[in-house]
């Protein structure tokens, strides 16, 4: 649930007398669950009237540490004076909080006991409205995740609170480790019962060969023991079981990356925007689609997350403007800084890896654990700044070089890029906010642009997975196979190449990613196929066989292009090579060398240009055959020369050096 969504079931449920149980607003840890009560739902509350009384009482408490019902009792005393008598709300409207530190003194200076705990709690109860009207009050417990206060007496108390006191009581809890924190108490003596039997703690269990299980069953993982822990001695499961008397209704909050990001760039009416620099929030606030792309890569919502990346951001965002705020490029390169830098902070922060793919030139090409069909370049200052707190500026400078450099091939290589004119895909990009007959309306209309040549090829892959998507819920009932043929006659008829811009490929289920790659591998192969004809054709008209150093200075603005084709040899007219070889004097073929070696540069050759083997074992033997039958000795060590080069490509391509 959204924000919006949340402060209105929370508003509808304090206002409903009837409602006789506690709230449980659910979201994973740094999801913003405590943001949302202060600079949400505080005021939503607190706008409430309650007949004769007037406004709510609302009071907040952390149950973070709270290890007992009578501690509990004492800091909700505590937070009454704080939060009530001694306005801590208008605090919070103001956007300031009570210093925690004042709770706690508040809290010690009150001596009271409640007793031996009872079943049903009415001595603490008792004792409490002795010291304050807790009549009609709003209590929202935070971090019920992290209290230590056995679960049934914590929900005793509550449940006391909801049906005696006609409280209303409000949750905050990551619910999947609510009960857990009691599993990592005294922890030396659990684990002697989870090791029982002389069990041997190992890092990594080898493979079980043959008749050999009753070793494997003496082995155990410290993550197996760690788990095991948890199954025996979490309260999860008797809260599981006993929530129900006690929470009548459970709101996920899945916040909304648009709207946490926009709060904590330029702050609310509570919160002060985290960014004084005008100059970095303005970058910010206009790339903000980019930084939401980002995290949504990483699966990433969690808030603490987003401000430790916004501020480690600020330094790489002021240096390089600094050096380079003048380069035609500088925004692709913030761009490319913005999206590994995200891909650090949520690796690091949530324990997943940045997996190595390939190489391209000098960088290495990295993927998210879990996100493996979304490929981008490494950058080690940003690691370096972000993992250590190391700064690198040589480093730094050579990375925005190397994009820079990378830019300018690429516009090159397709100096007329084909825009998207459609509308309908736009609109789906939203389709969850949208009623069923907009959605369908919206698929009818893609359908008709689609035929009407209205999307450029870099939204196809995006157009196939939203359709799988809308399929998957009964949205969408055409026939995509239709879609795929319509994209591949409209790829033969283009007149201009066009590139693939990876979109981030996240599906439902392995049927569905299957079902993607079914359909966009022919397109993409077409796709591949006709950039190489018109590659050929411009070629033709480039005429760059016409001498060695042409072919040289084509094949120096076409290295990147090639790479990221995947491919060198598809996209030469190969006799017209033999033809410029035979004609070239001995510094030609030298030239032609040269620019074999300009493309061949890289030590992983094969991650690039496994597709080249064939061709360069042919071309290899019929340079060989021309250095035998030639009577010139000069001639004959150059042809010898540029055939050698090839051999060692062929090597690094996995050819086996017996057959060369």
């Amino acid at each position: 649930m959204t924000t919006k969504e949340i402060v209105e079931a929370v508003v509808s449920y304090v206002r409903d007398e009837n409602e006789k149980y506690a709230i449980l607003i659910d979201g994973a840890w740094g999801s913003g669950k405590t943001y949302l009560y202060e600079n949400y739902l505080v005021d939503a509350i607190n706008s409430i009237e309650s007949g004769k009384n007037g406004c709510k009482r609302n009071v907040y408490i952390s149950l973070y540490g709270i290890s007992s019902i009578d501690a509990l009792s004492k800091q909700l005393l505590a937070n009454y004076y704080i939060y009530v008598k001694g306005n801590g709300n208008k605090l919070i409207k103001k956007g300031l909080k009570p210093v925690a530190g004042l709770i706690g003194v508040v809290s010690s200076a009150f001596s009271f006991s409640v007793g031996p705990v009872k079943t049903d709690l009415t001595g603490a109860l008792n004792k409490i409205q002795r010291l304050l009207n807790v009549k009609d009050m709003i209590l929202c417990f935070d971090d019920l995740e992290r209290c230590t206060i056995p679960i049934n007496e914590l929900f005793g108390l509550i449940n006391n609170l909801v049906e005696h006191c006609n409280c209303k009581v409000i949750l905050l809890a990551d619910e999947r480790n609510i009960g857990k924190t009691y599993a990592n108490t005294n922890l030396e003596g659990k684990y002697l019962t989870v090791l029982s039997g002389n069990r041997k703690v190992v890092q990594y269990k080898k493979e079980a060969k043959k008749n050999e299980t009753d070793s494997q069953d003496s082995e155990i993982t410290v993550e197996e023991v760690k788990k095991l822990n948890e199954i025996l001695y979490s309260e999860n499961y008797l809260y599981k079981d006993i929530k129900e008397k006690v929470i009548g209704k459970t709101l996920f909050y899945y916040p909304n990356l648009d709207e946490v990001i926009t709060d904590l760039i330029n702050g609310n009416k509570k919160c002060k925007s985290l960014i004084t620099d005008s100059q970095y929030k303005d970058y910010l606030i206009a790339h903000k689609d980019g930084i939401i792309c980002a995290f949504s890569e990483t699966d990433n919502r969690n808030l603490r997350i987003i401000k430790t990346w916004l501020l480690y951001f600020k330094k790489i965002f002021d240096r390089t403007t600094a050096l380079f705020k003048k380069e035609k490029f500088y925004e692709d390169v913030l761009d490319e800084f913005v999206r590994y830098s995200i891909w650090v902070i949520g690796a690091l922060k949530k324990n997943k890896k940045i997996m190595r793919s390939a190489m391209h030139g000098s960088r290495d090409l990295v993927f998210f654990e879990g996100n493996e069909y979304t490929h981008i370049h490494k950058y080690e200052f940003i690691d370096s700044w972000i993992k250590r707190d190391v700064w690198d500026e040589k480093d730094l400078t050579k990375a925005c070089r190397d994009i820079i450099k990378r830019k300018e091939r690429e516009e090159i290589d397709n100096p007329s890029r084909i825009q998207s004119i459609g509308v309908e895909l736009g609109k789906l990009k939203n389709w969850l906010l949208m009623e069923d007959d907009q959605v369908k309306k919206a698929l009818a209309g893609l359908e008709r642009e689609i035929t009407e040549n209205k999307y450029a090829y870099y939204d196809y892959s995006n157009i196939l997975i939203t359709l799988l998507y809308l399929e998957e819920y009964k949205l969408y009932t055409g026939n995509i196979e239709s879609i795929k043929n319509a994209m591949i006659d409209l790829i033969k008829l283009d007149k201009v190449y066009q590139e693939e811009d990876r979109f981030p490929q996240r599906f439902l289920s392995e049927a569905m990613r299957k079902k993607y790659y079914d359909l966009y591998t022919p397109i993409a192969e077409e796709r591949k196929k006709r950039n190489r004809e018109i590659n050929n054709e411009e070629q033709e008209e480039a005429d760059i066989y016409r001498n060695a150093q042409a072919f040289y200075e084509h094949c120096y603005k076409m290295e990147d292009y090639y790479c990221r084709h995947k491919s060198f040899t598809e996209y030469l007219i190969i006799e017209r090579l033999y033809e410029l070889i035979n004609k070239s004097d001995n510094e030609g073929i030298y030239k032609i060398q040269d620019a074999f070696e300009l493309v061949y540069h890289m030590g992983n050759l094969k991650d690039f240009y496994l597709a080249d083997l064939e061709c360069l074992m042919s071309m290899r033997k019929s340079i060989l055959e021309d250095a035998i039958a030639e009577q010139r000795i000069t001639r004959q060590i150059a042809l010898n020369s540029l055939a050698n080069f090839i051999k060692k490509a062929l090597m690094l391509l996995g050819a086996n050096e017996n057959e060369l």
